[in-house]
């Protein structure tokens, strides 16, 4: 059979277009890192790295969301430390003035501290970052206020909230649960009666206020008084109490008050300890995304990626039989007339 000069410049312009297509297809992979640019090359390689690339940015979603709740806890750490100097500093005022050496004078002075520190325990109950109350649970406006002389959180009077009844219990219970949840992969699941999301499948980092400030009465502590629970207006019962004349004032009340103070005060420091545990618990599970994305990462290579090396020295090889190609063409491909003319 007889080779014709179109056979031959036709099967070489057919080949050059093949070699050019490897060394094309080999620089892609070489820039790239990846064995394929589109799924129909590689089908199954494909849909594996398609389920890889989905848990890796359901992990990336959980770890910021783990860093959101990490920032908030943090943030309520150091408030509550404040509100712990507030409450230290407010103790080493009342001790002074229940001593015996103070005068009526010395007492209204030390009641005038006691004030100004229950303005700086309200405003720090009342701390906003990004928009968001600390203490506030999931109400969006300052969850502390004083009305009437008594605080209240969340628009409802503390001293009302005796929990004497079953729906006081249910309305207290609620308010002290009431919380800021965050999904970190615990799998969020739905109670098929209310609707609502199940709180042990997702992570809550805010602290409701009412859980360590205090709530409702207490009818004991002084005889035929009834005396706030509350943090804030224990402590103005106590500054009330030094306020009072020589004649009217009382060591004994005074004393009672302090205890009922000292012992709800210590809430705050197993507040503190309980956002403590779950800052611990976020480390925990960070250490155990990054160990899971490291995972992740080595087998999406390994379905994904190239051998950097082979793949390196295959294009190598591929660009000399491409020029090598090129410089045959010299000799397949005849000159003409054509070649000369510009």
């Amino acid at each position: 059979m007889r080779i014709t000069y179109r056979m031959m410049t036709s099967k070489y312009s057919t080949n050059l277009n093949s070699i050019s297509s490897d060394l094309d297809k080999l620089n892609t992979q070489v820039a790239t890192g990846r064995k394929y640019a589109r799924t129909s090359e590689d089908v199954s390689s494909a849909v594996k790295g398609y389920q890889i690339r989905r848990n890796l940015s359901k992990l990336e979603g959980y770890q910021d969301n783990i860093r959101h709740a990490e920032d908030f806890l943090t943030n309520s750490e150091t408030t509550l430390g404040q509100v712990e100097s507030s409450l230290a500093e407010a103790t080493d005022k009342i001790l002074q003035g229940m001593n015996g050496t103070q005068s009526e004078g010395d007492r209204k002075i030390i009641a005038s501290e006691l004030r100004m520190i229950q303005n700086q325990l309200l405003e720090t109950l009342n701390t906003n970052t990004s928009g968001m109350y600390l203490f506030g649970g999931s109400n969006s406006e300052k969850p502390f206020a004083v009305v009437g002389g008594k605080l209240q959180f969340n628009g409802r009077n503390l001293d009302d909230l005796n929990e004497d009844t079953a729906v006081e219990k249910e309305l207290v219970a609620s308010l002290k649960q009431d919380s800021l949840y965050v999904d970190i992969g615990l799998g969020v699941s739905f109670d098929q009666t209310t609707g609502e999301v199940d709180r042990n499948t997702v992570f809550n980092y805010s602290t409701s206020g009412i859980n360590f400030v205090g709530n409702g009465t207490n009818l004991t502590v002084i005889s035929g008084e009834t005396v706030s629970n509350n943090l804030y207006d224990l402590l103005g019962r106590i500054a009330t109490e030094f306020e009072k004349t020589d004649g009217d004032y009382s060591f004994d009340k005074v004393d009672k008050l302090y205890g009922l103070f000292s012992e709800n005060s210590l809430k705050t420091y197993q507040t503190t300890t309980e956002i403590g545990a779950k800052t611990q618990y976020l480390e925990f599970m960070t250490s155990r995304y990054e160990t899971q994305n490291f995972n992740l990462q080595e087998r999406q290579t390994k379905v994904e990626g190239v051998d950097a090396a082979y793949t390196y020295i295959a294009f190598q090889s591929q660009k000399v039989a491409y020029q090598a190609a090129l410089q045959m063409g010299q000799s397949v491909v005849q000159q003409s007339v054509f070649d000369y003319m510009s």
